[in-house]
Protein backbone atom coordinates (compact mmCIF):
# COMPACT_ATOMS: atom_id res chain seq x y z
CA UNK A 1 0.00 0.00 0.00
CA UNK A 2 1.38 3.27 -1.23
CA UNK A 3 1.41 5.32 1.92
CA UNK A 4 2.33 8.54 0.83
CA UNK A 5 -0.44 8.73 -1.43
CA UNK A 6 -2.88 7.61 1.76
CA UNK A 7 -1.53 10.60 3.91
CA UNK A 8 -1.65 13.14 0.48
CA UNK A 9 -5.64 12.26 0.07
CA UNK A 10 -6.04 12.43 3.88
CA UNK A 11 -4.41 15.82 3.56
CA UNK A 12 -6.87 16.73 0.79
CA UNK A 13 -9.67 15.17 2.53
CA UNK A 14 -9.53 17.19 5.71
CA UNK A 15 -8.82 20.40 3.84
CA UNK A 16 -11.15 23.17 5.02
CA UNK A 17 -12.78 20.82 7.50
CA UNK A 18 -10.24 21.33 10.00
CA UNK A 19 -12.35 23.84 12.60
CA UNK A 20 -15.35 21.63 12.73
CA UNK A 21 -13.31 18.59 13.01
CA UNK A 22 -11.75 20.28 16.17
CA UNK A 23 -15.22 21.76 18.19
CA UNK A 24 -16.35 17.83 17.24
CA UNK A 25 -13.03 16.84 19.02
CA UNK A 26 -13.24 19.22 21.59
CA UNK A 27 -17.26 18.40 22.66
CA UNK A 28 -15.99 14.45 22.81
CA UNK A 29 -12.99 15.09 24.93
CA UNK A 30 -14.74 17.28 27.34
CA UNK A 31 -17.92 14.57 27.77
CA UNK A 32 -15.14 12.23 28.89
CA UNK A 33 -12.82 14.40 30.87
CA UNK A 34 -15.75 15.60 32.59
CA UNK A 35 -16.90 11.85 33.15
CA UNK A 36 -14.02 11.09 34.10
CA UNK A 37 -13.62 12.95 37.26
CA UNK A 38 -16.70 11.96 38.85
CA UNK A 39 -15.90 9.44 41.04
CA UNK A 40 -16.90 5.36 39.74
CA UNK A 41 -19.79 6.64 38.17
CA UNK A 42 -18.68 8.68 35.97
CA UNK A 43 -15.83 6.55 34.84
CA UNK A 44 -18.27 4.19 34.27
CA UNK A 45 -20.59 6.29 31.95
CA UNK A 46 -17.07 7.09 30.30
CA UNK A 47 -16.28 3.84 29.38
CA UNK A 48 -19.95 3.50 28.52
CA UNK A 49 -19.45 6.38 25.81
CA UNK A 50 -16.26 4.87 24.64
CA UNK A 51 -17.22 2.38 21.75
CA UNK A 52 -20.16 4.95 20.50
CA UNK A 53 -17.95 8.00 20.52
CA UNK A 54 -15.36 5.85 18.35
CA UNK A 55 -17.89 4.84 16.18
CA UNK A 56 -18.95 8.35 15.32
CA UNK A 57 -15.60 9.26 14.49
CA UNK A 58 -14.97 6.36 12.60
CA UNK A 59 -17.81 6.99 10.66
CA UNK A 60 -17.14 10.90 10.48
CA UNK A 61 -13.49 10.32 9.05
CA UNK A 62 -14.95 7.57 6.66
CA UNK A 63 -17.43 10.29 5.72
CA UNK A 64 -14.72 12.86 4.48
CA UNK A 65 -12.53 10.19 2.92
CA UNK A 66 -15.05 8.93 0.72
CA UNK A 67 -17.56 11.62 -0.11
CA UNK A 68 -15.54 14.64 0.98
CA UNK A 69 -18.52 15.14 3.14
CA UNK A 70 -18.07 17.90 5.61
CA UNK A 71 -18.69 16.59 9.07
CA UNK A 72 -21.91 18.39 11.17
CA UNK A 73 -21.21 18.53 14.89
CA UNK A 74 -24.70 16.58 15.61
CA UNK A 75 -23.23 13.74 13.87
CA UNK A 76 -21.26 13.17 17.60
CA UNK A 77 -24.50 11.19 18.16
CA UNK A 78 -24.29 8.72 14.93
CA UNK A 79 -22.68 5.75 17.72
CA UNK A 80 -25.89 6.20 19.89
CA UNK A 81 -28.24 5.77 17.11
CA UNK A 82 -30.60 2.67 15.79
CA UNK A 83 -28.61 -0.51 17.69
CA UNK A 84 -25.29 1.37 17.31
CA UNK A 85 -24.58 1.89 20.72
CA UNK A 86 -24.91 -1.68 21.86
CA UNK A 87 -22.40 -2.86 18.99
CA UNK A 88 -20.00 -0.08 19.34
CA UNK A 89 -20.17 -0.55 23.02
CA UNK A 90 -19.47 -4.52 23.24
CA UNK A 91 -17.11 -4.04 20.30
CA UNK A 92 -15.07 -1.57 22.84
CA UNK A 93 -15.07 -3.70 25.94
CA UNK A 94 -13.84 -6.50 23.27
CA UNK A 95 -10.96 -4.40 21.71
CA UNK A 96 -9.71 -3.07 25.24
CA UNK A 97 -9.97 -6.57 27.03
CA UNK A 98 -8.60 -9.00 24.29
CA UNK A 99 -5.45 -6.03 23.86
CA UNK A 100 -5.10 -5.97 27.26
CA UNK A 101 -4.96 -9.93 27.82
CA UNK A 102 -3.06 -10.28 24.82
CA UNK A 103 -0.42 -7.40 26.08
CA UNK A 104 -0.30 -9.61 29.79
CA UNK A 105 2.20 -12.04 27.79
CA UNK A 106 4.49 -8.73 27.04
CA UNK A 107 4.09 -5.77 25.15
CA UNK A 108 4.75 -6.72 21.31
CA UNK A 109 1.68 -9.17 21.43
CA UNK A 110 -0.75 -6.52 22.58
CA UNK A 111 0.66 -4.20 19.92
CA UNK A 112 -0.03 -7.01 17.39
CA UNK A 113 -3.54 -7.80 18.35
CA UNK A 114 -4.67 -3.72 18.25
CA UNK A 115 -3.15 -3.64 14.97
CA UNK A 116 -5.01 -6.91 13.84
CA UNK A 117 -8.34 -5.35 15.47
CA UNK A 118 -8.29 -1.50 14.57
CA UNK A 119 -10.76 -1.86 11.46
CA UNK A 120 -13.61 -3.36 13.84
CA UNK A 121 -15.32 0.40 14.13
CA UNK A 122 -14.70 0.40 10.38
CA UNK A 123 -15.97 -2.45 9.42
CA UNK A 124 -19.41 -1.59 11.96
CA UNK A 125 -19.68 1.44 10.33
CA UNK A 126 -20.13 0.32 6.88
CA UNK A 127 -22.36 -2.75 8.08
CA UNK A 128 -24.74 -1.56 10.26
CA UNK A 129 -25.93 -5.29 11.22
CA UNK A 130 -22.40 -6.76 11.89
CA UNK A 131 -21.99 -7.24 15.58
CA UNK A 132 -19.13 -6.55 17.76
CA UNK A 133 -17.53 -10.76 17.26
CA UNK A 134 -17.84 -10.60 13.53
CA UNK A 135 -16.24 -7.10 13.26
CA UNK A 136 -13.40 -8.28 15.40
CA UNK A 137 -13.03 -11.93 12.99
CA UNK A 138 -13.13 -9.42 9.89
CA UNK A 139 -10.68 -7.06 11.23
CA UNK A 140 -8.40 -10.39 11.80
CA UNK A 141 -8.68 -11.48 8.26
CA UNK A 142 -8.33 -8.31 6.72
CA UNK A 143 -5.16 -7.31 8.56
CA UNK A 144 -3.51 -10.64 7.96
CA UNK A 145 -0.63 -9.30 5.65
CA UNK A 146 -1.05 -5.85 6.11
CA UNK A 147 -0.10 -5.48 9.69
CA UNK A 148 3.17 -3.81 9.06
CA UNK A 149 1.65 -1.16 6.99
CA UNK A 150 -0.23 -0.66 9.15
CA UNK A 151 2.22 0.48 11.91
CA UNK A 152 4.48 1.95 9.61
CA UNK A 153 1.78 4.47 8.81
CA UNK A 154 1.30 5.02 12.48
CA UNK A 155 4.66 5.26 12.60
CA UNK A 156 5.01 7.92 9.90
CA UNK A 157 3.77 10.57 12.11
CA UNK A 158 6.58 10.52 15.01
CA UNK A 159 7.53 13.90 13.76
CA UNK A 160 4.11 15.25 13.81
CA UNK A 161 3.78 13.83 17.30
CA UNK A 162 7.00 15.76 18.26
CA UNK A 163 5.28 18.62 16.59
CA UNK A 164 2.50 18.44 18.69
CA UNK A 165 4.85 18.28 21.77
CA UNK A 166 7.03 20.85 21.09
CA UNK A 167 3.40 23.16 20.66
CA UNK A 168 2.12 22.16 23.93
CA UNK A 169 -0.50 20.39 22.06
CA UNK A 170 -1.73 23.33 19.74
CA UNK A 171 -0.45 20.98 16.30
CA UNK A 172 -3.10 18.64 17.74
CA UNK A 173 -5.54 20.56 15.72
CA UNK A 174 -4.49 19.72 12.28
CA UNK A 175 -2.73 16.84 13.44
CA UNK A 176 -5.37 14.67 15.00
CA UNK A 177 -7.68 15.00 11.96
CA UNK A 178 -4.85 14.02 9.62
CA UNK A 179 -3.94 10.71 11.79
CA UNK A 180 -7.89 9.70 11.59
CA UNK A 181 -8.31 10.67 7.76
CA UNK A 182 -5.06 8.55 6.97
CA UNK A 183 -6.30 5.57 9.04
CA UNK A 184 -9.66 5.97 7.32
CA UNK A 185 -8.12 5.92 3.92
CA UNK A 186 -6.14 2.92 4.80
CA UNK A 187 -9.28 1.48 5.66
CA UNK A 188 -10.37 1.94 2.16
CA UNK A 189 -7.34 0.79 0.17
CA UNK A 190 -7.18 -2.57 2.51
CA UNK A 191 -11.24 -3.09 1.78
CA UNK A 192 -10.57 -2.55 -2.18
Amino acid sequence: MDRVAIKAHAKESISGKIFILLAITIITSIVGGVLGFIPVVGVLAAIVIAGPIELSMTMIYLGIVDKNRAPKIEDIINGFKENNFTRAFVAYLRYTIFTALWSLLFVIPGIIKGISYSQMFYLMAEDKKMDAAEAQRKSMEMMEGHKWEYFMLNLSFILWYMLVGITFGIAMIYVGPYVEASKAEFYRKLKK
